[in-house]
């Protein structure tokens, strides 16, 4: 066969794949959409679902966690100046108002974070102080039982120096030493 007869030959020789039947990449009973469970509702779970999922015990306790009282307290202070300052300067009521709570909200997000970041790094260097607490206790056991264990041998060695002057202080050792038969 010559070069032009394999090529017209080749074309009619390869067909292209079949077109596949449905997605590559999805399970039975899922969808195209997702890793192969069934779509949500809608974009997923609300915001009202997570408020109803804490329950009422997080709301009720909600002043008595680390930082509230304090972040509340300075967004109070701040809220009322921001709206102090927003009616002096002579802005409506309403606006005034708005100000307030604008700045009452900034602020006590803004000394809450604040409040935790510094919290987090005391919690770290409290573990840090824990494990450095932990170490210099297991150095401070591993040099008793260093110890311990040369008084031990100390003791064991003027054991058998006192075993070995008895033992040559005897006529037993004066016999072997000095008297031989053969």
């Amino acid at each position: 066969m010559s070069e032009s007869d394999l090529q017209t030959a080749q074309p009619a020789q390869l067909s292209p794949p079949p077109p596949p039947r449905g997605p590559a990449n999805s399970m039975p009973g899922g969808t195209a959409h997702t890793a192969g469970g069934e779509k949500l509702d809608g974009a997923g779970p609300s915001y009202m679902d997570a408020v109803r999922s804490l329950g009422p015990e997080y709301y009720m306790n909600f002043h008595k966690r680390p930082c509230v009282r304090d972040s509340q307290l300075q967004g109070l202070a701040a809220g009322f100046a921001g709206g102090a300052v927003a009616g002096i300067i002579g802005r409506p009521v309403l606006t005034a108002s708005n100000w307030a709570v604008a700045t009452w909200c900034g602020v006590s997000v803004v000394s809450y974070q604040v409040c935790q970041y510094y919290r987090s790094k005391e919690k770290a260097g409290i573990k840090q102080a824990q494990e450095l607490m932990t170490q210099k206790r297991a150095n401070i056991e591993a040099k008793k039982e260093a110890r311990r264990r040369q008084k031990e041998e100390y003791e064991r060695q003027q054991a058998e120096r006192q075993r070995e002057e008895e033992r040559r202080k005897s006529w037993g050792y004066w016999y072997e030493k000095n008297v031989k038969f053969w």
